[in-house]
């Protein structure tokens, strides 16, 4: 996946790569971060996980024995690719020790709520909830099953077991007829 910005008007694509992140400049960031704001986190891993693809950024913990234990920090590789502006990651790794500190600190698991806001502003970042620069998925290969009467597509599915299932035990709600499948992207 790479950032493809449109740059002429016959609409062809360019991609545009920025500083890829290695686990020692996100640890530096987080340790600068740490004593910038008089809480360290040197102590917590840092990992870099090929699995996220929704979700670029999360504070690990554990809850024992009624305390907020840190596990680690852990970032999507597609934010560490290079393929997003640096503010935008740096942004991203300050937002999940705002994670750390109101949870840590106050022992308490505060989510997104007032409190973590507030850290957010301290730590000079937007207080935003979610990634809003995900970019458009991929499409994937998978099956399309649709109605053998009306052609109406009834579901779609990535796994073959699922497929062989529906196409042994339902019918389409459509037409009341068999279903059929075949294979698209989406």
């Amino acid at each position: 996946m790479k950032r493809r910005e449109n740059t002429t008007p016959g609409n062809e694509q360019v991609v545009r790569m920025y500083k890829k992140w290695l686990i020692e400049d996100v640890r530096q960031l987080l340790d600068d971060t740490g004593d910038a704001f008089g809480f360290q986190c040197r102590h917590v891993p840092v990992e870099i996980s090929t699995r996220m693809e929704k979700t670029m950024g999360s504070f690990l913990f554990r809850e024992k024995e009624g305390k907020i234990v840190p596990h680690a920090f852990r970032f999507s590789e597609i934010l560490m690719s290079g393929i997003y502006e640096e503010k935008i990651v740096r942004n991203v790794i300050i937002h999940e020790y705002a994670h750390f500190y109101t949870n840590v600190y106050n022992q308490v698991n505060h989510m997104h709520d007032e409190d973590f806001k507030n850290t957010c502003r301290r730590l000079g970042i937007s207080e935003e909830t979610y990634f809003k620069h995900l970019l458009p998925e991929e499409k994937k290969k998978g099956y399309i099953l649709v109605c053998s009467s009306c052609g109406k597509r009834v579901a779609v599915r990535r796994k073959i077991d699922s497929v062989d299932k529906i196409l042994r035990m339902k019918v389409s709600g459509c037409c009341g007829a068999k279903i059929k499948c075949r294979s698209g992207l989406f």
